[in-house]
């Protein structure tokens, strides 16, 4: 299948960006999950037989058409971001895949809704960020994150206002714990694809009382058999069933044993992608059976990146009958904006994202294949 959008055929300017992130106090690792069971192929062409005494009957549907989904991570357009265009240099990018999602970390909401929570970093974008999303191409916000509830419970529900006004499909937030666990599914040319969110962070909010805060799908130490379930139900109403996580320490490139052990119990739960974010820099990738695991997919449209954490990907699925192929497309913020990166830094980025993974590297076309690297993160 050819390559979506391949980096070495785009030249773009080198710059620094601003800001940095507060580092985060790891998290409780989580036991190690069961065994994985053999999962079947995903999607295989039905073949059906009947025997009758004398004849034989074979029936065969055609294979649909394939479909490519793109992923990318932090995107928040608060600190004026908002007013320089944030998405306006990579349209195309976002805009080739059938279907593109994003992890939105900030409210989104008018100055007087909600009030703000006691914490150091409070996000909240303007309501037209809605008209950003939408004129770049992004199809799905994850809400489940860590800045979801910076405005409470009246900036949610505005956000998620705001999100149905503009048509684009949100999950991993909601007014109560059933709709922040259920299932968003959307119908991709021929396939139904489930999505569903998850938050590890800020999990000292539920540790004392798990009924506090329950507009957000929490993956929290007492909470994964719920998340298990929520995976569990998409499986049972979609083709492919994506889950975006919100987990990992700030600025490590290596995954806790938790997120392995979590991102593991919702394969054998019937994901078929696990898709990473909070770390604000790149984190390895993992294969399990026929799903894909990527563990952080950094920043994409963030105001305060800088250094290691303006390093970032862009990650497309080909799902066809055969599977799930797997790319990688390095970018670069420069002032909170993504682009394209160059090829030199771009090869770079792919060999060390190769580094940080489990048993596969990234070709120069950005290809996850089979590989050994230095296994940084083993």
């Amino acid at each position: 299948m050819p390559r979506l959008l391949p980096w070495f055929v785009v030249a773009a300017l080198v710059a620094g960006a601003c800001g940095d992130f507060p580092v985060a106090t790891p998290p409780a690792a989580a036991g190690e999950a069961a065994p994985l069971a053999s999962l079947p192929p995903l999607n295989a062409a039905t073949t059906t037989t009947t025997t009758a005494t004398t004849t034989t009957t074979t029936t065969t549907r055609a294979p649909r058409p394939s479909v490519v989904l793109g992923f990318a991570g932090d995107v928040s357009f608060t600190h004026g971001l908002d007013r320089r265009d944030p998405l306006g240099d990579v349209i195309d990018l976002l805009s080739t895949p059938d279907f593109t999602t994003v992890n939105l970390e900030t409210t989104v909401a008018e100055p007087g809704v909600g009030r703000r929570v006691a914490k150091t970093y409070i996000f909240k974008s303007p309501p037209g960020s809605i008209d950003l999303l939408t004129s770049a191409g992004i199809d799905a916000v994850s809400l489940a994150n860590n800045h979801t509830l910076d405005y409470r419970r009246d900036g949610l529900l505005r956000t998620i206002e705001l999100l149905e006004a503009g048509a684009v499909t949100h999950f991993g937030a909601g007014e109560d714990e059933a709709d922040a666990y259920a299932p968003a599914i959307a119908e991709v040319g021929a396939w139904r694809l489930g999505f569903v969110g998850f938050t590890h962070v800020e999990c000292g909010w539920v540790a004392d009382d798990p009924t506090l805060w329950p507009e957000a799908a929490w993956a929290c130490p007492g909470f994964e058999d719920r998340t298990v379930a929520a995976v569990a139900e998409a499986a049972g109403l979609a083709d492919v069933v994506v889950v975006m996580v919100h987990w990992g320490i700030e600025k490590d490139h290596c995954p806790q044993p938790y997120q392995r052990a979590l991102g593991r119990a919702w394969v054998e739960a019937g994901a078929d992608l696990v898709i990473g974010s909070h770390p604000h820099v790149l984190q390895g990738i993992e294969r399990i059976d026929e799903s894909w695991i990527v563990y952080s997919t950094g920043n994409f449209a963030f105001p305060s990146a800088r250094g290691p954490s303006a390093k970032s990907a862009y990650f497309t699925v080909a799902v066809s009958e055969q599977g799930l192929d797997l790319d990688v497309i390095p970018i670069e913020l420069v002032g909170g904006r993504p682009r394209l990166m160059s090829p030199g830094p771009a090869g770079d980025l792919l060999d060390d994202l190769g580094r940080w993974s489990f048993g596969f590297v990234v070709d120069g076309d950005g290809g996850v294949v089979p590989g050994e690297a230095s296994g940084a993160c083993d």
